[in-house]
């Protein structure tokens, strides 16, 4: 039989066990707790950080726009063709950023004034059959895309020529049928979008499917003039027995979107009639000679206006023939005279005369550039081979300077 001391001592050693017990349940607990409480501020350590990390990130992705900016300009300013062809944007995103107008902040994009001369020497470039591996870049640029003015336009019209004279349809009818959707939208999207057949019979069955289709339903709810899309040709240019097609000076008499001038475009003492479409109404221009009091179509041609650049001012005589005005309608000066001949029984584009501002520094100059061209009309290639003002590095050495009024 234990005695009562020893079952005293045995109490205290079961209280002093149930008490530790206890402690060690009530630190696990605690313990348990904690992680849930670290995990809150873990969160909200992290979400601290993504939101300073995507800080971070603009910043560099705005460093590096400024970076591949700076560099596109010093291989454009030192003629390193290959390294300028690698800088230049890839895709329409980064074209934007480059040529574009920022819509957020109104303010044109560090090349916007100078992009004609960039996508020109561009193009230039990548008519040379040693960088046609470049030409994807093109394509890339127009997926996704859609008509703007100024520098997309101009892209846009500088690809439409790249691959109609270079024949490079293929670089179209090799794409998958989204891509191709994609590329030929951009190409043909524009204020008045216009059907272009000849175009469309290069291209594959599937790919000119694509086309016609985007001509049927594609452009049509934006479009100013959707009644105007894919017009039936035979109604708009008859054509003659002889194959070629047939204009009548009656039909531009009181139409609107057109005006007529009594100009003598061949020398001959008599006056002729240009007839011209109107600014922000296509670039058709039809020249009428009088035959015995009979108007007698003889050319149609163009009056040089473009689509988001420069635009028909006039048409007016000279001793030599007549020159057609045009001038950028929307600030700043750029005007373009080109100045028109008839010698050698054809219509000649004799020389251009460009006029630009230098700056908008108040000791700016006008640089008046004369461009000789000495173009046939009637050529098939004439604007592939028309000349533009030369580039701004040149003007200082190849025009001539006015002053600001």
């Amino acid at each position: 039989m234990m005695k009562p001391k020893n079952i005293w001592h045995l109490f205290l050693i079961l209280l002093v066990s149930i008490f530790i017990c206890c402690k060690d349940s009530k630190t696990g607990t605690k313990n348990a707790m904690e992680p849930s409480s670290q995990n809150t501020l873990v969160t909200e350590s992290t979400e601290k950080t993504d939101n300073q990390t995507s800080r971070d990130y603009a910043k560099i992705d705005a460093g590096n726009d400024i970076a591949n900016i700076e560099k596109l300009k010093e291989t454009f300013r030192s003629k390193n063709e290959v390294l300028f062809l690698e800088q230049f944007p890839s895709d329409q995103e980064q074209f934007m950023q480059h040529f574009g107008w920022n819509y957020k902040s109104n303010q044109p994009n560090e090349l916007y004034e100078e992009s004609y001369a960039y996508i020109d020497y561009f193009f230039n470039l990548l008519s040379q059959d040693k960088y046609k591996k470049f030409e994807s870049k093109f394509i890339d640029i127009a997926k996704d895309g859609s008509w703007q003015e100024d520098a997309i336009n101009y892209f846009q019209d500088k690809t439409l020529n790249f691959i109609k004279t270079g024949k490079r349809y293929d670089l179209i009818n090799t794409l998958s049928s989204d891509e191709a959707k994609s590329v030929l939208f951009f190409l043909f999207d524009g204020p008045h979008p216009k059907f272009d057949a000849e175009f469309a019979s290069h291209l594959s069955p599937s790919k000119k499917e694509i086309l016609e289709e985007l001509f049927k339903t594609g452009f049509y709810d934006h479009n100013e003039n959707p009644d105007l899309i894919m017009p039936d040709l035979e109604e708009v240019d008859p054509i003659d027995d002889e194959g070629s097609i047939h204009h009548d000076i009656s039909d531009f008499e009181g139409a609107e979107h057109f005006f007529i001038r009594d100009i003598d475009i061949n020398n001959d003492g008599v006056l002729d009639k240009i007839v011209s479409a109107d600014p922000y109404q296509g670039d058709e221009l039809f020249l009428f000679e009088n035959v015995g009091g009979e108007y007698q179509h003889t050319l149609k041609t163009i009056n040089f206006s473009e689509d988001g650049g420069n635009q028909i001012v006039d048409v007016i005589a000279e001793n030599s023939g007549f020159y057609i005005k045009t001038a950028f309608p929307d600030g700043g000066l750029l005007e373009a005279d080109y100045h028109i001949t008839f010698k050698n029984n054809a219509w000649v584009l004799t020389h251009t005369v460009y006029r630009t501002q230098s700056s908008n520094q108040e000791n700016a100059v006008i640089y008046v550039c004369n461009v000789v061209q000495e173009l046939n009309l009637e050529d098939a290639d004439f604007f592939e081979r028309l000349k533009g003002m030369p580039y701004e590095t040149d003007r200082e050495r190849l025009c001539s300077k006015e002053k600001m009024n």
